[in-house]
């Protein structure tokens, strides 16, 4: 391909040549001779240049290594500096002269140091690297598409650009916990056992004495108690308290709620950051620890366990739902077209370009008889030929218009009576009248009065036809029809998905959203309907949380902790279930802890509001809306409408609270200013709290 630089050195000696060829040849021959040599000089370049690529290009290869901490990484770690360098190589014979090495970065990176491109002579057996170091601040999943090499000669005329294909995706563990969080429990509270040891007040194998029985056949010998059995003259034995671990089983919502906003900074990480320090402070308390995720439509849930195999998969787990996608329900294809057509020229250059993947002009005309007043246009076509040709044979054979049938015969006779225009019908047929009358009128009344509409009506159908090669929606239809046909080579789906992908909205929109979510790109979603509701309230999760919580509380044992991390603030009546499935947990004398994700944005509800504006004698005159600027007017409707709409987020969480408290659950806020601590604080008091039965 022509870079800039190469089509005006074509222009130049274009016009060079034209001035020595035909302007001034007869007074010196020099310039033709100069735009001569130039035009053979690029050739020669283009044919060396296309040589090299199509020799070395075809031969590329890349391979990536990945290291933190000085070792190779399988998996990585937040908030943790990791290097990541790449190699582009070729076996071939000859010597990339100029190329243009860039990695392309993964979403939710940050660069730190180095760049992750590379400018380089690429030789044969030796590599060109390019080195950087990243680091992710959230847990995810990091996904490397690839390399991009551009290809040059020295020149800057011609260049050739391609994509090395190899996608690999990396885990991002939650970052582990500082050692404050991992501190025992038992040195900051005095009622708490030693680590993993939580009493029940019931006869066990424990260390501290519950109380002194008479003794009864069967009774081990060390449990007897010698000095209150020689002060009473009988068999005294010592019972001890019953040693249980504590269970503690996280719910974490992965709805798609939770998973709007930009990538590491959404609801979800948030939840899942306090999810992992939560489960590594309870694990080093060597403390059982189960993990459920749910969403709207199901839970997975992960049995509690201690060992250190068990805290990386639930890690592995919360790495997995941190890079969750909101769906891509409701959002417009153009939309959809504009944030998938860049991203597939940019990874599939060699399928979207315009040799291997082009719209024929046929498939732009825009048809006509798709509306249903297309077929009135169709009618006025179609219709006066037909009766210019019946016409046209009555005029020159009356007899022609005779039929068998009566009905048609009265339809004939209608139809000269309707068309004729004066000319006299005998017997209900029509009337023999002199040729020469007859062919002038049919030469001049006729077409006036049946060709013209159906030529009108063909000059718009024209009209209507063509301009679907033209405007925006031409544009849109050439790039749904390519991404159709790169949607179908993939899936092997044939050229029928392609037709389908075309004119289908739903099926396109729905593949679309999975190929921008199967490459981590993000797609702005509408967060209303259009009757102005919520769109991502998932009120069904309450219903499966709640089967999922006494699921749980039907395998449950002594001294259980559930921890539930959801977003229920809005969901208002829709809540029921999960108080019902709450008062069946406490009723277990199990304890039950609700944490609830609180934006950024809005202020908390304990918070004192605002000063409501003076009104009264003295107080300034409060300015209509017709009085203020359309700026103003415009930032005093938006205060109006947030501060209704938080008014009623805090009413709502209000709501939630009291009606999760009735039923003895605790309600904490995980807004950005609280840190973890106070969780582990309220977690820790719970776990130290003895249950009777």
């Amino acid at each position: 391909m022509l870079t800039a630089r190469g089509w005006w050195f074509l222009l130049i000696v274009a016009f060079i040549l034209v001035m020595g060829a035909f302007v001034i040849p007869y007074f010196t021959t020099v310039p033709a001779i100069l735009a001569v040599t130039l035009l053979a000089w690029f050739v020669w370049e283009y044919l060396q240049f296309h040589t090299k690529s199509n020799a070395a290009v075809a031969r590329l290869r890349q391979r990536r290594f990945v290291t933190q901490s000085g070792r190779d990484a399988p998996m990585l770690w937040a908030n943790v500096p990791f290097q990541v360098r790449v190699q582009v190589r070729h076996d071939g014979f000859v010597t990339i002269d100029y190329a243009l090495v860039e990695d392309r970065l993964p979403a939710g990176a940050n660069v730190l140091a180095g760049e992750p491109s590379n400018h380089a002579t690429v030789r044969s057996g030796e590599p060109a690297d390019v080195a950087y170091t990243l680091l992710c601040p959230a847990p995810g999943v990091l996904r490397f598409e690839g390399v991009k090499v551009r290809v040059a000669d020295l020149h800057g005329f011609f260049y050739r650009r391609l994509f090395l294909r190899d996608p690999i995706e990396y885990l991002v563990l939650p970052p582990l916990v500082s050692e404050e969080s991992r501190q025992r429990a038992d040195k900051r509270f005095n009622t708490l056992p030693p680590p993993g040891i939580h009493r029940l007040r019931r006869p066990g194998s424990g260390d501290e004495l519950l109380d002194l029985r008479d003794y009864r056949p069967g009774d081990p010998p060390k449990m007897i108690a010698w000095k209150p059995s020689a002060r009473k003259d009988k068999l005294i034995t010592k019972e001890y308290e019953n040693d249980v671990p504590v269970r503690c089983v996280l719910f974490l919502d992965t709805s798609d709620g939770v998973r709007l906003g930009p990538p590491g900074n959404t609801l979800l990480t948030r939840l899942a950051g306090v999810t992992a320090v939560v489960a590594q402070a309870t694990a080093a308390n060597r403390d059982l620890v189960g993990l459920t995720t749910f969403d709207d439509e199901a839970a997975h849930p992960v049995p509690p366990a201690r060992t250190q195999t068990h805290m990386i998969n639930v890690l592995r787990k919360l790495a997995e739902v941190s890079a969750l996608q909101p769906g891509t329900a409701g959002v417009e294809t153009e939309l959809l077209t504009a944030r998938a057509y860049p991203l597939a020229h940019e990874l599939y250059p060699e399928l979207m370009s315009r040799k291997t993947n082009t719209v024929p002009l046929r498939r732009l005309w825009k048809p006509l008889l798709d509306k249903w007043w297309g077929w009135l246009v169709f009618a006025l076509v179609v219709v006066p030929p037909a009766l210019l040709a019946w016409k046209a044979a009555s005029v020159l054979d009356p007899d022609v218009a005779r039929l068998p049938r009566p009905v048609n015969r009265v339809i004939v006779q209608w139809l000269a009576a309707t068309f004729d225009f004066g000319v006299r019908t005998t017997g209900g047929l029509v009337g023999r009248e002199p040729l020469a009358v007859r062919v002038l009128v049919f030469l001049i009344v006729w077409p006036a009065a049946l060709l013209l509409p159906s030529v009108l009506a063909g000059l718009f159908w024209l009209l209507h036809g063509v301009t679907g090669f033209f405007g925006a929606a031409a544009q849109e239809l050439k790039k749904r029809k390519r991404l159709a046909a790169l949607f179908s080579l993939q899936d092997g789906a044939g050229p029928d998905a392609v037709e389908r992908y075309v004119h289908d909205d739903a099926a396109y929109a729905e593949r679309a959203g999975a190929f921008l979510q199967h490459h981590h790109l993000r797609c702005p979603v509408p967060l209303y309907d259009d009757q102005g509701k919520y769109r991502f309230r998932c009120e069904e999760k309450a219903e499966v949380l709640g089967s999922a919580l006494i699921r749980a509380v039907s395998r449950a044992r002594d001294n259980e902790l559930y921890v539930i991390l959801a977003d229920l603030a809005e969901l208002g009546p829709d809540i029921e279930p999960l108080v019902k499935a709450c008062r069946v947990a406490r009723a277990r004398r199990h304890h039950v802890m609700v944490i609830v994700p609180w934006p950024a944005d809005v202020s908390a509800p304990d918070d004192a509001p605002a000063a409501p504006e003076p009104s009264g004698v003295g107080a300034p005159r409060r300015r209509s809306p017709a009085d203020m600027a359309p700026g103003e007017r415009q930032k005093r409707i938006t205060k109006l409408v947030r501060d209704n709409l938080t008014r009623q987020y805090h009413e709502s969480f209000r709501l939630t609270r009291r009606a999760l408290a009735g039923v003895g659950a605790t309600v904490v806020r995980a807004n950005d200013g609280d840190a973890v601590r106070l969780v582990l604080d309220r977690l820790d008091r719970l776990r130290g709290m003895r249950s009777r039965r």
